[in-house]
């Protein structure tokens, strides 16, 4: 499973909903090979620009999407070029009982080297994901890995409350056995976007069960 990133600038007046599908139409017609899409909004009062987060069964058609020119949408809205992530891990969260409406994105950007992508993985899957997914409102989670080592983490949840919880707990896990806090680097930026659209965010999971 792999995720594309898409960087979505410009931020309409809130009434302004035409842009959303608009954005969400430079992916249809691939229902055979997209697993899954959220959108998250850009924010008009920072900049931050938001994201379409794509996720595809075959590399291949995961490299056509990354590949694909940026769109100009409408409403001041452009979909910029993607980046393809290969999954590492991914997981349902267990204290869910509503839909995702927040995207919490953390980024590490790259390069970085084997050592680094390996500690990533390890302590995703073995100590931060058992920590996250018990937190109530998280309804799944994943981690990806660029080919230069840039990651990402991405939690979908019910509420900030949620996103801010599962920060809380992580920072107060101590590590385990074996890991090399040398390693454990923290991300570059820590991003919230509310969600404008989110289609079958759980078939991202197929396959994927985190294994601590």
């Amino acid at each position: 499973m792999d995720i594309v990133l898409h960087p979505i600038t410009g931020a309409p007046p809130p009434h302004l909903r035409a842009w959303v599908d608009a954005v969400l139409a430079t992916v249809q017609g691939e229902a055979g090979v997209l697993v899954s899409h959220a959108l998250g909004m850009p924010s008009r009062q920072s900049g931050v620009p938001g994201y379409l987060l794509t996720a595809w069964a075959d590399p291949a058609d995961a490299d056509r999407a990354a590949a694909a020119p940026p769109v100009e949408v409408g409403d001041g809205v452009r979909v910029g070029p993607g980046r393809r992530y290969p999954v590492t891990a991914s997981g349902r969260g267990s204290a869910a009982t509503g839909p995702a409406r927040f995207l919490q994105v953390a980024i590490f950007d790259g390069p970085r080297g084997a050592d680094w992508v390996a500690a990533f993985a390890a302590s995703g899957a073995r100590r931060v994901w058992p920590v996250m997914r018990a937190v109530p409102g998280v309804v799944a989670g994943a981690t990806a890995v660029a080919e230069d080592g840039a990651a990402l983490a991405l939690v979908l949840a019910e509420s900030v409350d949620a996103l801010e919880e599962t920060l809380r707990r992580t920072m107060a896990t101590p590590l385990l056995p074996g890991e090399d806090p040398a390693l454990l680097t923290g991300p570059d930026r820590v991003e919230i976007h509310r969600l404008a659209h989110a289609g079958q965010p759980e078939a991202l999971l197929a396959g994927q069960e985190v294994q601590a």
